[in-house]
């Protein structure tokens, strides 16, 4: 049995990721190459919440398409053209989505599990599966010639000449053809049987054969007797003949109506009859098996990828926010109006239960590298939205090099080689030597491989030691990948690290610096989660954290001189 990997690295017969096979090996042959890079980007950017946000069901190989930071304009060209035509092309996506689903459906728990039918009724089950394939495959192919003109994406386009191609095989042309024949056999077959039954002298059944077969139903006549007890009634046979399927249908072990026992029986009993329809319905699978359906699944997961990034679009669309397409750069990223979708679900899911003062705000942000800076330094208040900024800088890149439309008004983007992230967590903050070296060795292993293309994001780093020190080595981190030319933003709780911006950039960094700051009322240390260029202060308002969870010294004193004037 293959393994996921070997599945995944299985060539898909209908490619809506990559415009060649060339292109698909080189993205791989990447991947391959940072086996040893840091993973932390996954968990630190929440990206496995992103790609369950676009694909519930096949979320891993979305999130594959995430991480794999794909930096060749082409691919990224072909994804957002194939999500376009879904996108604008009148019931494309439903079309398609709904076609395929039923294909699959049938070929998963039908066709060759009544590829040997023991039944009448499984020989029914077995044709109308065959036949639904082809109804989906005449709906596709009239689709695609209504709607071929309004097709863009190569990708897409693609997709439906593999639906064609299967349409012009001889295979295809043969299995219509048998499945024909086999409803015109099924429909002439015998409609009624006139059975013998010979009785003992006490009238039990002792013996039965079949006396003659009729393509008609057979019809009862009333009897001399059943005339006498009518009295001139309406006869009906119903009331004579009850139905062999209610009478003998049982339940089998999945709680499912099971096969009819007596059809089954008769099935069996008119072995002479009925091995024709076996015979053709072994010629049936024989051809479908040629046309390769079953190794159609890609389609499916990568119809799920589209359909997804569409409904994300959708949402935020509903709710005011703007997504947009890419435009893919060679030397500068600018993005306006950048929000962090995943944080945007979560906020929409909470307003819709809360209440209007408690509701949680997104608030849009730009930012830009190559245009007068290429490094951040982030300062401002605690739970200020610094994690949740330097997240969606981080998501925008993947979402944009994986294909997808990014949580902006506008963005124009230089692709990044790879993400590094370093976000210690809470609990190993705080002075801890041992803490301090796992840091240490984290950053030697991140400058071994990072590049001038790549992107780094710190998120309170360097918080392991005393705060002299942690301002010396930060300062030192700083010099040392600004030297080499990385992009990137480090939110810290620092800001003596702004105030030595002039003498970082004059210390010969290819990646020039710059300080932001998260906006924060002065008067009322009220969080605005707006991040703009400017000066850091050297406050964190913490204190007016203590002001909103109600802790003072004056209302604890108040509380214990009103215990004590009561006792």
């Amino acid at each position: 049995m293959k393994n996921e990997h070997q599945e995944l690295m299985k060539d898909p017969l209908v490619d809506l990721y990559y415009p060649s096979k060339q292109k698909r090996d080189a993205c791989r042959a990447l991947i391959a190459s940072r086996r040893d890079y840091p993973k932390e980007v996954t968990a630190n950017l929440e990206l496995e919440k992103l790609a369950a946000q676009i694909s519930n069901y096949y979320s891993k190989r979305t999130l594959d398409l995430l991480t794999e930071f794909c930096c060749d304009r082409e691919v990224i060209e072909y994804r957002l053209d194939v999500l376009e035509d879904f996108r604008n092309v009148p019931k494309l996506a439903a079309t398609v989505k709904k076609t395929v689903d039923i294909m699959l459906e049938n070929d998963r728990k039908n066709i060759y599990k009544l590829s040997n039918p023991d039944s009448f009724s499984m020989l029914a089950e077995a044709l109308e599966a065959y036949e639904a394939y082809i109804d989906c495959m005449d709906i596709l192919h009239g689709f695609y010639a209504e709607n071929k003109s309004g097709l863009r994406s190569k990708g897409v386009i693609g997709m439906f000449e593999y639906f064609e191609e299967q349409l012009r095989d001889p295979h295809y042309n043969e299995l219509r053809k048998q499945v024909s024949e086999l409803r015109t056999m099924i429909k002439d077959r015998v409609r009624s049987v006139t059975v013998a039954i010979n009785l003992d002298e006490t009238l039990v059944p002792v013996s039965a054969g079949i006396l003659e077969l009729s393509k008609e139903p057979y019809i009862l006549k009333p009897s001399l007797l059943d005339r006498i007890i009518y009295h001139g009634a309406n006869f009906q046979s119903g009331k004579v003949i009850k139905s062999v399927r209610n009478k003998y249908a049982g339940i089998n072990t999945d709680g499912e109506p099971d096969l009819n026992v007596a059809d089954k029986a008769l099935f069996e009993e008119l072995a002479y009859v009925t091995d024709a329809y076996v015979g053709k319905l072994c010629d049936v699978l024989e051809e479908y098996q040629k046309i390769t359906l079953k190794d159609m699944y890609s389609i499916s997961y990568q119809l799920d990828f589209y359909l997804g990034a569409i409904e994300m679009i959708e949402l935020c669309e509903a709710s005011g926010m703007k997504m947009c397409r890419p435009v893919i750069s060679d030397d500068r990223t600018v993005i306006k109006g950048l929000f962090d979708p995943v944080y945007f679900r979560e906020a929409r899911s909470y307003n819709l239960r809360a209440k209007e003062k408690d509701r949680k705000t997104v608030v849009l942000n730009d930012i830009s590298f190559g245009e007068g800076a290429d490094f951040y330094i982030l300062t401002g208040a605690n739970n200020g939205g610094k994690t949740t900024f330097v997240r969606a800088v981080g998501i925008c890149f993947a979402m944009a090099q994986a294909g997808l439309y990014v949580p902006a008004e506008s963005c124009t983007l230089r692709p990044a080689d790879y993400i590094y992230t370093h976000f210690p967590k809470e609990e190993q903050t705080g002075i801890n030597s041992s803490r301090f070296t796992t840091e240490i060795k984290q950053f030697r292993t991140i400058s071994e491989t990072v590049t001038d293309r790549s992107l780094l994001f710190m998120n309170e780093s360097i918080q392991s030691t005393t705060p002299s020190e942690c301002v010396d080595i930060a300062y030192e981190m700083l010099r040392i990948f600004t030297r080499l030319g990385v992009r990137g933003i480090f939110a810290t709780h620092l800001p003596e690290l702004a105030d030595r911006l002039d003498e970082l950039n004059s210390s010969g960094v290819r990646s020039k610096l710059e300080s932001l700051i998260v906006l924060t009322d002065e008067a009322t240390g009220e969080r605005k989660y707006k991040v703009v260029k400017g000066k850091p202060s050297h406050t964190s308002y913490a204190r007016s954290i203590l002001d909103e969870f109600g802790i003072s010294y004056e209302e604890i004193a108040a509380r214990l001189n009103k215990a004590e004037k009561q006792s």
